[in-house]
């Protein structure tokens, strides 16, 4: 379990959230519920309990606990994700949705491109439990992921829509530079950090610079082409490059610095 303070904290929290339920429970029973739920962030458990004060009807069990968390953390219920998962089937929009949604289509959008409507529904329940119950398992929360769409206008219009609705923790903020460009969104505060004008790198690496910077345009352009899918594999494979890039140069200016 958590450092004592923490285990303080749940049992003093989950005692009076099934008190104010009508619950009773007993020491060992409550203390059992404490330990199953003791890896969770103190954030998510806070804003569980806290919705199970409010809507919750009914005895209090781990599962019930569990239900709220995932919801806290993203993870949509079966039906839920099955209808978001079908708007991604409209190439032309952009889905906001998780790592674990995204695989359970993938096992049932061939039977939805095939024309079996129901066999399409009822594989995506089936293989979306098998991957959140793994998830649990594993204690392994839901990754967010962006699928753009070829409708450039409507992808802003998505991606505020997802954070009104509590779908991208983070806000805009959260979403990677690749991403921002794409959507044509403002670069986040935390870029406005610039370097000084005369810090600026000139000379070869300046051009270099500058061609990277000309060839995401290029690919940003080229994306509308593309599935949802192979524009997010397209992100990914830039950002790793983008990283391999930046950690190459530290090295490369390091050993220069040890030539001086």
């Amino acid at each position: 379990m958590r450092d004592h303070l923490d285990t303080d904290w749940l049992l003093e929290e989950l005692g009076a959230t099934i008190e104010l339920s009508g619950q009773q429970i007993r020491p060992a029973a409550l203390l059992l519920l404490a330990e199953d739920l003791a890896h969770i962030e103190k954030s998510v458990l806070r804003m569980a309990l806290a919705r199970i004060r409010a809507e919750h009807r009914g005895p209090i069990l781990t599962g019930t606990v569990l239900q709220y968390v995932d919801h806290a953390m993203g993870r949509m219920l079966p039906a839920e994700a099955y209808a978001l998962a079908l708007s991604s089937a409209d190439q032309a929009a952009t889905v906001v949705w998780t790592d674990e949604i995204a695989q359970a289509w993938a096992v049932a959008a061939p039977l939805l491109g095939a024309g079996d409507k129901f066999g399409a529904r009822q594989a995506f329940i089936e293989a979306y439990g098998r991957i959140t119950g793994e998830a649990r398992a594993l204690r392994r929360r839901p990754v967010v992921q962006v699928s753009l769409g070829h409708d450039a206008e409507g992808r802003t219009r998505a991606v505020e829509e997802a954070i009104a609705a509590g779908r991208l923790p983070g806000g805009l903020e959260s979403l990677t530079d690749d991403l921002r460009e794409q959507l044509q969104l403002p670069a986040p505060r935390a870029a406005l950090a610039l370097p000084a004008p005369e810090s600026v790198p000139t000379g070869p690496r300046q051009e270099v610079l500058a061609q990277l910077a000309n060839l995401r345009e290029v690919f940003a352009l080229k994306a509308r082409r593309y599935t949802p899918m192979q524009v997010q594999a397209r992100a990914d494979r830039m950002r790793l490059g983008q990283s391999k890039r930046r950690s190459a140069a530290a090295v490369a200016s390091y050993l220069q610095e040890g030539r001086a």
